[in-house]
């Protein structure tokens, strides 16, 4: 099962990425899960996921067949799943990516146009580094069996492996150091549980040793580095 994840810098003109996802074979993907803008792209997309302050004016109206659309109300319990948005930062393209892991199962999720740098791209709150989101989100997919790759060629934060069209079918789980990711866990539970009722957000220092070890997860070998 194969996702494909069209983000925001895509609609923000991010250079040659921005127009190619226009002319793809959407057939090479089972579901194509667009956010907020971006569902303007491609008119088959599968999935459109947005957040409450997306303008009104912004979301589709009319859906096909087999269109769906995602909202808060959607993907908040799923990231309280997984812990939090504390600790799975809520930008859209993390809370996409988390959600497509719970609702469609892929066993390959493909980002393009997800640039965190980007000028004028999604940003985070409340996460302090976006990368050790990243790569925690990395880690859950891997308990799922699922890999997932970055398919653009725009440069970005995203640690996640590169992939190409022609390479689909190549891409495979980058699974992290069991010890490590046992630290990183190990830490969240010991500065509590954000996604409980009437937790707080570990403090500043917590956080920065919980991303701090959740970066150490990943080796060069392990998973590419973009």
């Amino acid at each position: 099962m194969k996702v494909l994840i069209l983000g925001v810098a895509q609609v923000l003109g991010v250079a040659q990425d921005a127009m190619r996802a226009v002319d793809w074979d959407g057939g090479l993907f089972d579901y194509i899960l667009a956010i907020e803008e971006a569902w303007h792209l491609r008119p088959d997309w599968t999935h459109m996921l947005h957040s409450d302050s997306l303008a009104p004016d912004d979301r589709p109206v009319l859906l096909e067949a087999g269109q769906q659309v995602v909202t808060e109300a959607d993907y908040e319990p799923v990231l309280t799943h997984f812990g939090g948005a504390a600790y799975t930062g809520s930008d859209l393209v993390l809370a996409a990516s988390y959600w497509a892991l719970a609702a469609l199962e892929p066993a390959q999720v493909f980002c393009m146009g997800c640039e965190f740098d980007a000028p004028g791209a999604s940003q985070s709150h409340g996460a302090r580094d976006l990368t050790a989101k990243a790569r925690r989100l990395e880690y859950f997919a891997s308990l799922c069996g699922c890999a997932i790759a970055n398919l653009s060629s725009e440069s970005s934060v995203l640690p996640f492996q590169r992939a190409t069209f022609d390479g689909l079918d190549q891409v495979r789980p980058a699974y992290p150091s069991e010890e490590a990711s046992m630290v990183a866990r190990q830490l969240e539970q010991q500065y509590g549980d954000p996604a409980s009722p009437n937790a707080q957000y570990p403090c500043a220092q917590g956080m920065a040793e919980i991303d701090a070890a959740w970066r150490r997860c990943f080796t060069l070998r392990d998973a590419a580095v973009a």
